[in-house]
């Protein structure tokens, strides 16, 4: 076990920090029946706090600016993200799905799906970013948790998002090679390109992973009380939500895109919207650690 410092008073070793954790030692020397010195050890642990302690100004700043430095940044990536998810439908997803000949449009209006491709790029590229920026948090709070989500979220998430995009993509050569042929208006065109934008078993892959990083994300987040648990408590609310949403599309229970479908996933994507406000207005609150329970000493003799 290492021991960062010792400071001693009155003969008596107090205020030893290891491994993160506070602990006050109390030495307090007696005579036993035989004479001999004896030594009453008691040891109180304190649960500690994201940080460093509050009493060492030089430290607690820098730290403190870098925890509010990583709540905002995500929180203006939450809304980059939900932003060019947004305008990446507007732009290609509804025109090209709401058309007669879904490939023909994509050929016509090849700039506008060169668009909503990039935004979904840019849309999986910022949430990736979101568990970077966060872990040096929330390792603290549980690493193998923080590193599960951000696996989940910044690995296995984006590389959705890039095939959703290069799927986007190959609508434009899929319609012109459809032109040189059977034509883009036959069923065979048609259905073509129906099935590559109606994706919606792979939205539902995509929804499953994204809810599970979720799930990793909002128990760091009660277990520390970074933010407001009220906040953690929606998420968790509206996770099951969001999974029906696309579940039930899958099984064509609802349609895709339907008033029905958009109302499930409502609750969570208004509840990442105040939680990423609440990041860039407040910033993290200090997180409790989890710390191993209080080890009491055995008297010892002393020479």
């Amino acid at each position: 076990m290492s021991v960062p410092w010792i400071r001693k008073i009155g003969g008596a070793n107090t205020g030893l920090v290891t491994n993160g954790s506070c602990i006050d030692w109390t030495v307090g020397a007696a005579l036993d029946s035989r004479g001999d010195a004896m030594s009453d050890m008691r040891v109180e642990t304190r649960s500690p706090r994201l940080g460093p302690e509050l009493g060492d100004g030089s430290r607690s700043r820098p730290t403190e600016r870098e925890h509010r430095t990583a709540a905002t940044t995500a929180g203006v990536l939450y809304i980059i993200g939900t932003v060019a998810g947004i305008f990446s439908k507007a732009i290609t997803y509804f025109p090209v799905h709401d058309a007669d000949d879904p490939l023909a449009y994509a050929a016509e209006h090849s700039d506008a799906v060169a668009t909503g491709a990039l935004l979904v790029l840019v849309m999986g590229l910022s949430l990736a970013f979101v568990p970077v920026v966060l872990f040096p948090v929330l390792r603290r709070v549980d690493e193998v948790l923080a590193t599960g989500y951000l696996i989940i979220r910044g690995a296995v998430e984006t590389a959705i998002y890039v095939i959703l995009a290069t799927v986007l993509l190959l609508l434009v050569p899929l319609g012109e090679t459809m032109s040189a042929g059977s034509g883009t208006d036959s069923p065979a065109g048609v259905r073509l390109g129906t099935l590559v934008i109606d994706a919606d078993g792979a939205s539902a892959m995509l929804a499953l992973v994204f809810c599970l990083g979720a799930v990793l994300f909002y128990v760091l987040l009660y277990r520390s009380r970074i933010v407001p648990r009220w906040i953690t408590v929606w998420g968790f609310v509206g996770i099951p939500l969001y999974i029906a949403a696309y579940v039930l599309a899958m099984y064509g229970v609802i349609d895709g895109n339907s008033s029905g479908q958009n109302l499930l996933q409502l609750p969570l994507g208004a509840q990442e919207m105040v939680l990423a406000v609440w990041m860039i207005a407040r910033g993290f609150r200090p997180a409790v650690v989890s710390t191993p329970e209080p080890v009491s000493g055995t008297p010892v003799a002393m020479s």
